[in-house]
């Protein structure tokens, strides 16, 4: 083997050190846990967790564990919460629990499924059948344009502005992957897709009947494309299935043809609600919807046209039910939540959890999706500081960046089904909130923040197991964060409890400075979901 003179040596090192920049100092180490003290198996799986994140450094768990939201006096729950305590402390971890449910809203909605974010219906047409008033058949959708096409089937249809439609087809084969990826009804290019939830299915012989719903939103004309050979399709409108009842989503009914009048609930017809907005905490839609039923003295009369207003529930994939945001009686639920957590747990910091908001905006439509949102982050942390002034206060990063889901409309449009998007939510976030990253493709996704001088950790990992995958997640971070003051840490991100490969991630984050010369991380295009 030949050696190489000192001097090109040198030059060598120095071409390394100019493309490899020095290795990060960061002071925090998390682990993000999802734990279930309902049980002491559940304590020691937990406990196991603690122990596995000490060995290799962790200074923090990011703490996900609900029971102190109903159950902050069960004696057992208590004693378990003791112990865990006391192993943190013994161990110098810090326990951050994870409070508010304003995205993924599931365990809020427990209290009233009718605090759901809805979306709204205008003034669709019914028609009166002797004692009850059903949809308009007029409504039902004339699907002739959407055709096959080799394996697939697309076209477009005419629909109503602001009404909810039941779709429904069959097909030989089976889908794979979120149903917004296959079946797509969206509207014109640069505009929103309505179709988010997955499909209910269920086999009719040799084929399969897969049916959905939306709401058609602001489009008169929509396109519709599904990644299979379909036959069967129908759409048709969906009534008031999953209507939601409270004050700031009104239900209004009122006589089109031929008296126009508005008409009273319990004098005209009775009172209104689906009895199946949830079946044991799930949103689902494959029932029948409610009727108007008219009252022995009603002032509506057979045959009579109606014009109905009212607002629906509306399931994101297959579990994302979204809280209202505009709704003031979601903050006795989330003050609740600080106050018990912070009797059961008195920790030193609490994570708000905002992430993905996906509906918004249409209870209160004379304000801006991001005021909406700025004005609620801040309520949410007076509540924090009223329980415990001096805690640190964390949240994630995508709600609260033009970066990611709250980028101007002229860059992004339409986020999901928000009446507009989220631009502008970051300026209710107090100044000493700290940021818990999870997506940076630049950086001036973390400049972004600690322009405004605040700390940050980068949440990586999202069960990508190889260590390939595992060293392109943390060479993107390294990349965009080099230069960045005050990021303070990195955290172990993985929806799917998966613990394995816990200590070799944070062994290639210590390493980086070895590995991760020259290396070109190819950025995630999902980043946080499982691939």
């Amino acid at each position: 083997m030949k050696c190489l003179p000192f001097f090109a040596v040198s030059v060598l090192v120095l071409a390394f050190a100019a493309v490899a920049p020095a290795q990060q100092k960061f002071t925090e180490r998390w682990n993000y846990v999802r734990a279930d003290l309902s049980s002491d198996k559940g304590m020691q799986t937990f406990l196991d967790i603690l122990k596995q994140s000490k060995d290799v450094g962790c200074t923090h768990i990011l703490l996900v564990d609900s029971r102190w939201l109903r159950r902050p006096d069960e004696a057992a729950y208590l004693d378990r919460v003791e112990k865990v305590q006391a192993f943190a402390r013994e161990n110098q971890l810090t326990l951050v629990p994870c409070v508010y449910a304003i995205g993924y809203s599931g365990r809020y909605l427990g209290f009233d499924p009718n605090l759901c974010a809805g979306l709204p219906v205008k003034e669709m047409p019914f028609v009166v059948q002797g004692k009850t008033a059903v949809p308009d058949p007029a409504l039902n959708v004339d699907t002739t344009g959407v055709t096959v096409r080799g394996n697939a089937t697309s076209g477009k249809i005419k629909v109503r502005p602001f009404t909810h439609y039941r779709m429904g087809f069959l097909a030989g084969g089976q889908f794979s992957g979120d149903a917004d990826e296959w079946v797509r009804v969206s509207g014109r290019v640069g505009s929103r897709w309505v179709t988010r939830r997955n499909l209910d299915s269920r086999k009719e012989g040799d084929k399969t009947f897969y049916e959905t719903t939306f709401n058609s939103l602001e489009a008169e004309e929509l396109n519709v494309n599904i990644s299979q050979a379909v036959e069967g399709l129908k759409i048709e409108p969906a009534g008031l299935l999953m209507v939601i009842r409270r004050e700031l989503c009104p239900l209004k009914i009122t006589g089109a043809v031929p008296i126009h009048r508005d008409y009273e609930e319990g004098k005209d017809f009775r009172p209104v609600s689906d009895p199946k907005l949830t079946t044991d905490g799930e949103f689902l839609f494959n029932h029948e919807p409610p009727v108007i039923q008219l009252t022995d003295n009603s002032r509506i009369k057979d045959g009579e046209k109606l014009s109905v207003s009212f607002f629906h529930a509306y399931r994101m994939g297959g579990d994302q039910d979204l809280i209202s945001l505009e709704d003031p009686k979601v903050f006795e639920i989330m003050e609740r939540d600080v106050a018990n957590c912070a009797k059961v747990w008195k920790p030193a910091g609490y994570f708000m959890n905002y992430d993905e908001i996906r509906i918004g905006g249409w209870e209160k439509p004379d304000k801006k999706p991001g005021e909406l949102l700025a004005e609620h982050v801040q309520k949410a942390y007076d509540i924090i500081r009223k329980y415990a002034p001096e805690a640190k206060v964390y949240t994630w990063s995508d709600m609260f960046t033009p970066y990611h889901n709250a980028r101007e409309f002229k860059v992004k449009g339409y986020y999901y089904l928000v009446n507009g998007n989220w631009d502008g939510s970051w300026k209710g976030l107090p100044k000493d909130v700290i940021i818990m990253n999870w997506y940076a493709k630049e950086p001036e996704a973390l400049k972004f923040f600690s322009d405004q001088g605040r700390q940050q950790v980068m949440c990586g990992y999202y069960d990508g197991t190889s260590t390939a995958k595992m060293k392109n997640n943390i060479a993107g971070w390294m990349k965009v964060s080099a230069g960045v003051p005050k990021v303070v840490g990195f955290m172990y991100t993985t929806w799917q409890r998966n613990y394995k490969n816990l200590k070799e991630y944070f062994e290639l984050v210590d390493t980086y400075d070895t590995w991760g010369r020259g290396d070109k991380p190819t950025a995630e295009n999902r980043p946080g979901v499982t691939e």
